[in-house]
């Protein structure tokens, strides 16, 4: 049976080829909290899992932030929002806000719930 450190630093190893740097990170030290809290083999694995993705959902922030290009102290606080016109000032504000999102989801369910309705008349007829 390999040594349980041999195992560890195997692992670790592992995980960084595979690309999963956060669990690689972060496996031994969830593994003793799942110990300590009898979590399952599920909850710990969730627990990896969710680590990873919260890791590689800021690196994928942080490239894009980069990649942008944008001055890193511009943000809507500190953004002067009297210098523009009310409708740029209202259109400012609801790409702020994110409310067109919830719209275009709405309109996206209704789009594939009518060409769902039309593709099942067209399979039956």
């Amino acid at each position: 049976m390999p040594n349980p450190i041999n195992r560890q630093t195997e692992l670790r190893s592992l995980l960084e080829r595979l690309n999963l740097g956060g669990m690689a990170e972060s496996f031994a030290d969830l593994a003793l909290r799942a110990a300590k809290e009898s979590l399952s083999h599920e909850a710990y694995l969730y627990e990896l899992a969710t680590r990873e993705e919260e890791q590689r959902t800021g690196r994928r922030t942080a490239r894009l932030l980069r990649q942008s290009g944008l001055p890193q102290d511009k943000t809507f606080r500190t953004f002067h929002l009297a210098r523009l016109s009310p409708t740029l000032q209202l259109q400012l504000e609801r790409l702020r806000s994110a409310t067109f999102l919830e719209t275009a989801r709405r309109h996206n369910e209704c789009c594939v719930t009518v060409f769902s309705k039309k593709t099942l008349k067209a399979v039956q007829a």
